[in-house]
């Protein structure tokens, strides 16, 4: 399209607010587990009930140590970013080890044990209906963002800093419901932000020129 300054070749895709990190982060706050280096996340002050460390009727269950459930949250949590490691895109056939697994799981046994989603573990002691209302609030905020005219999007916003990114590798924008201003380059491909962030030229701009930290 003549003098439209966005790159012919240049896609980038946005990702607002990916449902199993969402989930996670919800969890969370509602078990007050520790930061363990993860910003606070917005809009739970609108959802929960009691003192801070209780979203809705969410609770600990009784059965479960707080120290065993900030480990395995902390598991949980680093995993959920491998998907997002995207260095090697190349298609490898499965080595005998993966086979012989793979083989011996039953086959009500294998969604669970290959597909990509929260632990039911994190399904218990959680107000289902508060999570719900938290996240339906996450989700019109994105629509609302969607109705922005083009010209104004974040990314038209800041598309100098976009284009140069994008020379550098960068093809995928995560934008999760961290507090405040937040930005990691997680990698060449992928950029971390808050929806702050994200939504003000200057930060955004800022965040677009981090490299990478791999």
């Amino acid at each position: 399209m003549p003098g439209n300054p966005w790159p012919r070749d240049m896609v980038i895709s946005i990702d607002e607010n990916d449902a199993l990190l969402v989930r996670l982060l919800f969890v969370r706050a509602a078990w007050g587990l520790g930061a363990n280096g993860v910003p606070a996340v917005v809009g739970l002050g609108e959802v929960g009930t009691g003192a801070g460390r209780v979203i809705g009727s969410s609770r600990l269950p009784p059965d479960v140590g707080f120290a065993k459930a900030d480990y395995l949250w902390r598991d949980e949590w680093e995993r959920s970013w491998e998907r997002f490691d995207v260095r090697d895109r190349r298609v490898r056939p499965m080595d005998a080890r993966q086979r012989e697994v793979l083989d011996a799981t039953p086959d009500a046994d294998l969604g669970a044990a290959y597909l990509i989603g929260p632990s039911r573990f994190w399904s218990e002691g959680i107000d289902e209906e508060a999570f719900d209302r938290w996240n339906h609030g996450l989700f019109e905020r994105t629509i609302q963002g969607h109705r922005t005219p083009l010209e104004e999007s974040p990314e038209r916003r800041a598309l100098p800093a976009l284009v140069s990114a994008w020379k550098t590798g960068l093809t995928n924008i995560l934008q999760l419901p961290f507090a405040g201003d937040f930005a990691e380059r997680i990698n060449a491909n992928y950029l971390v932000v808050s929806e702050e962030t994200r939504l003000d030229a200057a930060l955004y701009s800022r965040a677009l020129a981090l490299p990478s930290i791999t």
